[in-house]
């Protein structure tokens, strides 16, 4: 069916035009009702707001961007489509850049956005993020960090418990048998350092000895070529400084999911020789040999609360007087053969 205008939506509804626009809009004003209601002709008539003339009458392009590092990795991906969802249903426009892990870039990227009158932007801070600009950016247009969101600027925050994640996935490692347990970290990576100390806390919680050598720390500013083949360096020297059965935890998909192809290559058995746990959100944990023990991040929810917040301050008449708040959401551990003979 073709799409008809607000105010033929009005008269067939037998309401005012102001009446349909702020039920659209969600306003208090109007009952649960009449909301449902004009939703429901909305759908039924394929309504479609004048994205144009509402973009005049506000001044705003209800159009925002999402920032990630790599579109490839399973977990950022499934972050955009979060967002997507939640801007579809706020008739905003989404477009989203990548960072590839690189600070010049994400600053490049910012600009640009903002000189197409970007209405805000939410965005995963790359490895070595340049704060300072981000603050300064963040005067003009507004920004929403997700997932790795320790950095000092006042605005709306969304991530996970990074600390207890790694603390169960630590935890089960230990209860598999395995005392002495890697861990491998993404060098400048914002979560790293929570992650770290659910490790240790694990460990300390079990009269275990941290050992900082076993902290192996890979930088993610390099090429995916550079990073595996230094990752496999890595691992093979470590693992050389072992006997008895390990543990590795891995802090990033990226990591976790290469360590588990790294460890094959180097005809290390897992889990007998090396059991396998990490912060992982793809969807074919299942399907590798051995199937990988993951703990998964509700990244769909935290894309779309991300818009829900960015939203929030864009249509705000003062977002600097707005009492911004850090959202954090659990995850899951799901033990698969990696971890478990």
């Amino acid at each position: 069916m073709s799409n008809i205008t607000l105010k033929e939506l009005a008269m067939k509804l037998g309401i005012s035009v102001s009446t349909v626009s702020k039920a659209l809009n969600d306003s208090f004003e109007i009952s649960d009702e009449t909301k449902q209601r004009v939703r429901d002709m909305a759908d039924e008539y394929n309504y479609r707001p004048n994205i144009l003339a509402k973009s005049l009458k506000t001044g705003r392009s209800n159009t925002i961007a999402v920032i990630i590092p790599y579109l490839a990795n399973p977990f950022q991906s499934q972050i955009l489509e979060g967002a997507q969802q939640a801007a579809n249903e706020r008739n905003y426009k989404l477009v989203f850049m990548q960072s590839r892990e690189n600070a010049e870039l994400e600053a490049d990227s910012l600009r640009t956005l903002h000189q197409q009158n970007i209405d805000g932007v939410i965005i995963t801070p790359s490895a070595d993020s340049n704060l300072k600009y981000l603050k300064q950016f963040h005067q003009l247009c507004p920004l929403v960090l997700v997932d790795r969101i320790d950095f000092d600027l006042p605005t709306f925050k969304i991530g996970v418990n990074n600390e207890k994640g790694a603390f169960d996935a630590t935890q089960h490692l230990i209860d598999m048998g395995r005392t002495d347990i890697l861990v491998l970290c993404g060098k400048n990576i914002g979560v790293s350092q929570k992650r770290i100390a659910g490790y240790k806390k694990a460990l300390l919680a079990n009269y275990i000895t941290a050992k900082e050598e076993n902290i192996i720390q890979v930088d993610y500013g390099q090429s995916r070529e550079d990073l595996i083949k230094n990752l496999t360096n890595l691992l093979a020297n470590k693992l050389k400084e072992h006997d008895n059965p390990i543990g590795l935890l891995g802090t990033t998909d990226t990591l976790t999911v290469n360590a588990l192809g790294i460890l094959s290559k180097l005809e290390i058995s897992v889990p007998a020789q090396v059991a396998v746990i990490g912060f992982a959100n793809t969807e074919i944990a299942e399907s590798l040999n051995p199937s990988l023990s993951t703990i998964i991040q509700p990244a769909f929810e935290i894309g779309y609360k991300g818009v829900e917040k960015l939203i929030q301050m864009v249509e705000s008449k003062n977002r600097f007087q707005i009492d911004f708040d850090t959202t954090i959401l659990d995850t899951t551990i799901i033990q698969r053969r990696s971890s478990k003979a």
